[in-house]
């Protein structure tokens, strides 16, 4: 066990008092049930297996919790397509953010030889507005659009490129690398690409970004869920089939770019969390590359009530339910109090909820200055022997050095403390 980490596992009287204050929302004898589990040999948990399906690869990720449910080949190199079209609208929201720009602002079209073949708003030379082209981008993956959008944010699209790829290392994208704003393959985009320059991605590094413009820009739904607009007197569709099809369905693009049928889509549906309270739960699929449109819609569609029916969400504790304090050293006081960020939410099969456990770690050894949301430790959750998800525990006040005097001895205080 590293010295520097204290774990805790935590104990069935916590548990069981955070019950009766209503805390959990799992039903007592289920919760007696995941006691008993958590005392004797852990068994091994049975996950959901979705149905086979004809994409290429896929990920299915719970967008409150951030985890990932399913998936197939999702770490496996695949070109993006029009998803390439997640990242110029992400970094394109990211400029409205900065105020860089503005959603009325206008922006010129690009010159015509400039943009491939594929879905275009058919751009006038005065091009349109910031608002109008993230609308084109998200409804059709508009390849003008795109262009335009690269030539506002970054000057140009070879700079917009550099820029695209900075973004998804600093996402934590490490299988991407972007040749261009449109994701055609052979456009001239970044320095030295050329016809034989082609981008690459996975489906989770498409996970990681969807997940990130959905937790910095929820509000672009609002944009994802218009059926139709018009550009230039031309009525365009979106082409996110299950629009039509599901009323849960509310973001973010579909795309048929290069004879391949991907799409990264967002639905909500709600879920009872506890016997008197309800949530809207969200869930995000990331297929690329399925045989078809038809085939894309149906085994989205396939997809997204699987990962609705096979997992349910449940609160382990709210925000503030574990008022613990942590030692902290050379500060003003002996302890910091902590809390998590948000309550504390994990996905997990509906059967197998009963397995569920958790364990706390939190740093020893912890030195001030801590600032208020420092992370302290973290609540490590587990179904049987899987580890499933990982929740921050967060210092809930800023603790400020202490004297001299006080630092010396503390700092005496932590050389007994690390001795063996």
């Amino acid at each position: 066990m590293p010295k520097n980490l204290r774990r805790a596992l935590l104990s069935e009287a916590l548990q069981c008092s955070l019950l009766a204050a209503g805390i959990l929302g799992l039903p007592r004898e289920v919760f007696s049930q995941a006691l008993a589990n958590n005392s004797k040999t852990v068994a091994e948990p049975d996950w959901p297996i979705a149905n086979p399906v004809t994409a290429r690869a896929w990920i299915l990720v719970d967008l409150t919790t951030g985890q990932s449910l399913a998936g197939q080949e999702d770490s496996r190199p695949l070109e993006p397509g029009g998803l390439t079209s997640m990242m110029t609208a992400y970094l394109a929201l990211a400029a409205l953010r900065d105020r860089q720009l503005r959603m009325q602002q206008v922006i010129p079209g690009p010159d015509p030889a400039s943009v491939p073949a594929g879905p275009k708003m058919f751009l006038p030379p005065s091009g349109a507005t910031v608002k109008e082209l993230l609308v084109g981008v998200f409804l059709i993956g508009a390849l003008d659009a795109a262009i335009a959008l690269a030539n506002a944010i970054a000057g140009g699209e070879e700079q917009f490129v550099a820029l695209m790829n900075e973004t998804a290392r600093r996402l934590g994208m490490e299988s991407t690398r972007f040749v261009n704003a449109t994701g055609t393959p052979g456009a001239v985009g970044a320095s030295g690409a050329g016809s034989t320059a082609r981008p690459v991605t996975t489906a989770r590094d498409l996970a990681l970004l969807g997940l990130r413009t959905y937790q910095e820009f929820p509000d672009v739904l609002q944009i994802t869920t218009q059926r139709e607009f018009v550009a230039n007197g031309i009525r365009q569709t979106n082409r996110n089939r299950l629009l039509w099809l599901d009323r849960s369905v509310d973001g973010f693009l579909a795309t048929d770019q290069s004879l391949a049928s991907s799409c990264l889509v967002t639905a909500r549906r709600p879920q009872p969390l506890g016997p008197k309270e309800q949530i809207q739960r969200r869930i995000m699929l990331v297929l690329l590359e399925s045989k078809s449109i038809e085939a894309r819609a149906q085994e989205t569609l396939e997809l997204l009530n699987f990962g609705f029916q096979q997992f349910d969400l449940v609160r382990l504790f709210r925000q503030d339910a574990l008022p613990a304090s942590i030692e902290v050293f050379k500060g003003v006081r002996p302890k910091v109090k902590t809390e998590f960020r948000q309550d504390v939410m994990v996905a997990a099969p509906r059967r197998q909820i009963p397995l569920l456990r958790a364990e706390m770690e939190t740093a020893q050894g912890l030195v001030a200055p801590v600032t208020a949301g420092q992370a302290v430790g973290a609540l490590r959750i587990s179904l049987g022997n899987l580890a499933i998800h990982r929740v921050d525990l967060v210092a809930a006040e800023s603790i400020e050095s202490a004297g001299l005097l006080g630092r010396a001895i503390d700092s005496l205080r932590l050389i007994v403390k690390t001795l063996p």
